[in-house]
Parts: C-alpha cells; structure tokens; sequence
C-alpha cells in the first residue's frame, strides 16, 4: 500500500459517524415522545387494552401462553421466628422452570395480606433478609415490612451476584429469549404471577401487595402494571426515564413509542403506588424521576393523583428510610 498514515488520522471521520447516530437516536426519540403522548391519551379510559399492548410489549409466556392449573410447589422449612416461620419454597412457573424465594409465613390465627419483597442488582432474599448480617442498601426493608405481621414471599430473581456461584450473563440470556419472542422480564413477571397464583387459592393469604428495590423496583412496577392482584406497591430507587437509561434488559422493540416509566405506573391506577428515588443516587438521577412524575400529573388530569405518590428522599441508591409509605400500604391491604 503507498499510503501511509497515523492511525489517529482518521478519528474525525469515525467521530462524525458517531455525532451523526446520536444526533439520529436524539431526533427518533422526540419523534417517540410525540407518538407516546398519541399513543397514552386514553390510558385511564381503557386500561385493559393498554395492559394487553404492555405485555404483548414485554412477550411470551405474558402473552400466548395459558398455563394448566397451580404450580408445582416445595418448600422446605428453615426455622421458627418471632412471629413467623420461615420457608424456602420453589414454583414450578413453568415446564422445567423453577423459581425459589423465602416464605416469611405470619404466626396470626388471622388471615393476613401477603407482600412480595423484591431485592434488586446483585441481591438475594437471604440478603435483604439480614441472613448473611448486613442488608447493606436495603436498610432492613424485609423487617420493616415483616413487623407488621404480614407475610412476605422474597423470590430469587436472575440478578444475584457472582460470589453467590451459578455463573451467568443477564444481557445474553435476555437477548436470546428475545429471538424467540420472550425477554427476561416476561420471565420473570410471570413467573412472580404464578406464584400469586399458589398463594391466591391458600386460605391464610389475603390481598397482595409488593415492594422492591432498584430492580426490584422495576419489577414491582411491572408486575403491578401487569397484575390486577396487586392491590398497592412501593418502588424504590427505579423510576425515571428509559432515554436516560437506556439498559438493554429494560428496553424493547419500539417502547419508546408506547410505555416509559409514567405509562408502566399510569397502569397501576386507581391502586395505591408510592414512588420514591434518593437525591444522591449514584445510578439514576432524580431530577429525571422528577420529570417523569410530572408527565404522571399530565397524564393524570382527568383521572386525579389521589392514587400516586413521589418522594425524592435524603439518600443515595437505596430503600428509603421513612416507614410511612409502608405503614399505609398494610393499613390499605387490611381493608
């Protein structure tokens, strides 16, 4: 080859054809917003249709799938605790597909509501449990919640940590269930359903609420979006805008033409939803949550914002430190 030169030489092309595909994404996102204000304007007034679109949105088994009767269930009995005993028990959610979680099952001779707690990125139940010590960012969300009474149902999502062993990679497995018309989400929201499912027809169970963490927190809001049973949740540390954070397992075909954070918790209505992000989140920043409550409160004029809640906390990523949000939800469970 006669031409000879550095190799930075041509760094100003390869930059320009980067500028140029951020400009594009830019303009197709406004482009987007647009289409989802068209697209949400009769979210409040046909709800179920909505519903359909998210999870048709999200993919199998949410949509064309009809699962035969209750899971398959296990459980094994760990130990006696003040006011509970506790259960690691498993849920077949689907053919060879098996979920576990701890059960945190109330001493009351009483019916008692049953929350979901869900840990978020590199968590496990034992962890927001306190059974390794330290619930580190969690701030003892499991017991604060347990102290009420209630029994809690923690499930073991696809996001523990690798000292915990099982080796994996999240990105690809949700690419993959992607080429066959799923996503991890599906997975696991319906796999959360299923477990609704069992506990729905056990006679010491009444209403369901959820509450999450970072994951766990986009998980309690699709999962709330997705299931009626549901009847109040708090997420935490999570809602904000999709642009903004633009994860590839939190992303789907066209989404942003249908359903960001506000549209996902416009779902929810009327059931009470307590939304809260600290103002020192190393992760997400608040002021874009900010934003998206706002767009909440757009959405909202017809329907009222009785039902919704934001809080932008004193804190950094993780669960917010007042109990209020928490003693409203079990005082609307006992209703």
């Amino acid at each position: 080859m006669n031409h000879q030169e550095e190799q930075r030489f041509s760094e100003k092309y390869k930059q320009a054809y980067l500028d140029g595909i951020e400009k594009l994404i830019a303009d197709r996102q406004k482009e987007a917003a647009v289409k989802r204000a068209e697209y949400a304007a009769e979210i409040f007034t046909d709800q179920e249709r909505y519903r359909a679109s998210f999870k048709e949105m999200l993919g199998w088994p949410l949509v064309g799938y009809t699962p035969n009767g209750l899971p398959k269930v296990s459980a094994e009995k760990l130990s006696e605790e003040e006011g509970c005993s506790l259960y690691r028990m498993s849920f077949e959610i689907l053919d060879g597909l098996t979920l576990t979680g701890l059960f945190f099952k109330s001493k009351s001779p009483q019916k008692q509501p049953l929350v979901l707690l869900q840990h978020g990125g590199a968590g496990t139940p034992e962890l927001i449990s306190g059974i390794h010590g330290s619930t580190h960012n969690y701030n003892h969300m499991l017991e604060r919640v347990l102290k009420h009474g209630v029994h809690i149902f923690a499930p073991q999502l696809l996001l523990w940590a690798e000292d915990y062993g099982a080796p994996y990679d999240r990105k690809s497995i949700d690419a993959r269930l992607k080429r066959v018309g799923s996503s991890i989400t599906a997975i696991e929201v319906f796999g959360i359903m299923r477990i609704l499912d069992y506990f729905e027809q056990q006679d010491y169970v009444k209403n369901f609420g959820m509450v999450g963490l970072s994951y766990g927190g986009f998980y309690t809001l699709c999962t709330t979006a997705a299931d009626l049973r549901i009847r109040a949740a708090i997420s935490c540390s999570w809602f904000n805008g999709r642009d903004a954070q633009p994860w590839s397992d939190w992303t789907w075909q066209n989404s942003a033409e249908k359903f960001d954070d506000a549209e996902i918790a416009c779902l929810c209505y009327p059931r009470p939803l307590y939304l809260a992000m600290g103002d020192q989140d190393e992760l997400f920043d608040a002021k874009v949550s900010e934003q998206s409550f706002a767009r909440i409160k757009e959405l909202c004029k017809s329907a009222g914002t009785d039902w919704v809640q934001y809080e932008t906390f004193a804190g950094k990523h993780e669960f917010l430190h007042t109990d209020a949000p928490i003693e409203q939800l079990i005082q609307f469970l006992h209703q």
